[in-house]
């Protein structure tokens, strides 16, 4: 029986909980068997610095998650990455899903190849951002969660313990990433 894998691809510039958060949702509510999160080398959409240190913070940060697993064909590839090229170089054993969140599911026409890319690998989507609940009974509004939002934090000296897991942000630090000067 082919397992179902979710592919989460993204720049992860830098990786934050709401990636997490989204990739944990969709695992748990689709029952997949693993989670395989790829850092992209070059993102056609987006420009982003240091693909080895960006592979080394996914790795970091889902390491002690159960059935995560960190894949890094875009980054030893090089190039722009396109995530159709990735799940052809897959195994065929397994049934792959996109892992999405909202904001890039409506983005999804412009992929390279897209309608085969949604053959291939059936998206699921989900709501990047940190649901806030009060008194642990439902949840009040969403705590969203950006990348840039993060590089400006650190850039500021800022405290980001609350938006970064503790080993990559020790990593970005001990790097000095996103810092000014």
């Amino acid at each position: 029986m082919k397992k179902k894998i979710g592919f989460f691809g993204g720049s992860f510039d830098p990786i934050h909980f709401g990636h997490i958060y989204l990739a944990l949702q969709l695992a748990e509510a689709h029952h997949l068997d693993s989670v395989w999160v790829c850092p992209a080398f070059t993102s056609p959409f987006k420009s982003s610095q240091n693909p080895h240190h960006r592979l080394k913070m996914v790795q970091l940060a889902v390491e002690e998650i159960p059935h995560f697993k960190v894949l890094s064909t875009e980054i030893d590839r090089g190039g722009t990455s396109y995530t159709i090229d990735t799940i052809r170089s897959l195994s065929s054993e397994n049934q792959y899903h996109l892992l999405l969140s909202e904001e890039t599911a409506l983005e999804l026409p412009q992929w390279k190849e897209y309608e085969e890319l949604i053959r291939l690998a059936p998206p699921l989507i989900g709501q990047r951002g940190l649901a806030s609940t009060q008194k642990g009974l439902t949840p009040t509004k969403r705590m969203d969660i950006s990348s840039t939002e993060i590089r400006s934090r650190l850039k500021k000296n800022l405290y980001c313990g609350h938006l970064v897991p503790a080993k990559a942000l020790d990593y970005i630090h001990s790097h000095r990433l996103y810092s000014s000067g």
